[in-house]
């Protein structure tokens, strides 16, 4: 399979584990060429964000910046454009017609200098090939105009890039990513360039780490409920794509693209394709099925792409999040779940059998119909998982407000706290007889009775007054008029 290829960080061995938590075949390596001079390359700056790193994170648990505010649209500034222009462009076919088809394009290498010195590469993460010798590559790179801050860069290779067909594919892929960034599970854009032959989109980094590199440092796959709550919040993400026009498609979902934050409970859907979100299927349509990943639906390589496509891909790194195996086709179809982990629940694998059958048409065909039948998981059991590890359940009356990107407020009935904290509330309640605070109070029977009389007669004479002023007001305001 060729799909995207990573580097030797993705190469690391697992730990021993009872579970094969399985490992993608990746291309083969292509010689790297430096493209800038050694000395055009200034020395790189010492960030905070450089040091104390793991490879085994794969570079994706990258540091959020604290006072960096969340834009809603493309960050450009107006002050150093002019500085700019040699080297960075925004997306213009004046400027950058021909680059790509006059010029032999060659493979970046960390440390190449972007936008007039604004970004430095540091290292590739991924590559997917589509055809024609279009490519896509994710980099994570260092941001001089904000402290040498870590960001996530598209790099995008496309023929004949000045063309007005391309440009207009990029300019929709750039409002259609804009759009959706907003949401709190789709990394907003920052920035979008022309350098080098070939164009960028610069995406804000995510504090966390990706679903298979948390499965490669735990050694197992992930519990049922921890899938299902990420389901549920990436079904929520495919909604807003297919609801947008026209309708966008990631078309590279897989446990390497979704993200789970610090916290634990957020999860962000990375690594978007611009190819798909400008439109340009004509780069994808009859590729070989070896190019791409398993997780990509069957119909993909027609050309046949859409939310359906997004959702087995979901369903195909659910699969892997908790059986700890990819989705491999063993004699025409995918092994069923529950063989491979005991502990899935009947109903969850029902849904992933479900999600990955060959055909799509026999799949969900909305991300609404697969998020009710993991609701109704939820709300039939009690719990996500039955009889699965110990974890605190929240109960009904516990609702989650919804605000920015990790920040939840709860409202918590008394009956749902736990011993420990209704103690503590106990504890700080006023000492005293409960009895004696009981009697400030008069006792129903010690009360007077209540006079009984009828209310009827003065209510018929208060509306008979409200009647008669309302046709004075109207008598006197024809008469003035």
């Amino acid at each position: 399979m060729a799909g995207f290829e990573h580097t030797n960080i993705l190469q690391r061995p697992l730990p021993q584990a009872r579970l094969d938590l399985g490992q993608a075949p990746t291309q083969t390596s292509v010689p790297r060429t430096d493209v800038l001079h050694q000395r055009s390359v200034p020395q790189r700056p010492q960030g905070a964000s450089q040091l104390g790193r793991s490879p085994g994170s794969l570079r994706q648990d990258l540091p959020r910046p604290q006072n960096l505010p969340r834009p809603n649209r493309l960050v450009t500034d107006p002050l150093t454009r002019d500085a700019q222009r040699s080297q960075g462009h925004m997306f213009s076919p004046s400027q950058s017609a021909g680059k790509s088809s006059t010029q032999d394009i060659r493979q970046l290498t960390p440390g190449t200098i972007l936008r007039g010195g604004r970004y430095r590469l540091q290292e590739m993460l991924g590559r997917q090939e589509w055809l024609s010798g279009v490519f896509e590559s994710m980099w994570i790179a260092q941001d001089a105009q904000r402290g040498a801050f870590q960001v996530m860069i598209c790099e995008l290779v496309l023929p004949e890039n000045g063309s007005v067909v391309m440009q207009s594919s990029l300019r929709t892929a750039t409002m259609a990513l804009t759009s959706v960034g907003r949401h709190p599970h789709i990394p907003t854009l920052w920035d979008a360039f022309s350098d080098h032959g070939r164009n960028f989109f610069v995406f804000e980094p995510v504090d966390g780490e990706s679903l298979l590199a948390r499965m490669r440092r735990t050694g197992r796959a992930m519990q049922e409920q921890d899938v299902i709550e990420c389901c549920l919040q990436m079904s929520e993400v495919l909604e807003l794509l297919a609801q947008q026009s026209p309708p966008l498609v990631h078309g590279l979902i897989s446990p390497e693209h979704i993200m789970v934050t610090r916290t634990g409970s957020q999860y962000v859907l990375t690594n978007f394709s611009i190819v798909l979100a400008g439109g340009a299927t004509q780069f994808v349509s009859g590729i070989d099925r070896t190019r791409l990943s398993v997780y990509t639906a069957p119909e993909f390589v027609r050309g046949v792409i859409d939310v359906r496509s997004d959702l087995y891909s979901l369903i195909a790194t659910a699969y892997h999040a908790v059986t700890g195996s990819m989705p491999a086709s063993v004699s025409g179809s995918i092994p069923q779940a529950l063989r491979l982990n005991p502990n899935i629940s009947p109903q969850f694998d029902n849904i992933l059998s479900k999600g990955l059958r060959p055909i799509a048409s026999q799949r969900y065909q909305r991300p609404s119909e697969l998020r009710q039948d993991l609701l109704a998981m939820r709300s039939v059991s009690g719990t996500l998982v039955p009889g699965g590890s110990q974890r605190f359940e929240a109960p009904r009356s516990m609702t989650t407000q919804p605000g920015s990107r990790g920040n939840q407020s709860f409202e918590i009935s008394p009956q749902g706290m736990p011993d420990s904290v209704a103690q503590a509330f106990q504890s700080l309640a006023p000492s005293g007889d409960v009895e004696e605070q009981k009697l400030l109070l008069p006792r129903p029977e010690e009360l007077p009775p209540m006079q009984q009389r009828n209310d009827t007669l003065p209510a018929a004479l208060w509306l008979v007054g409200i009647i008669v002023c309302l046709l004075l007001i109207v008598i006197l305001t024809r008469g003035f008029f």
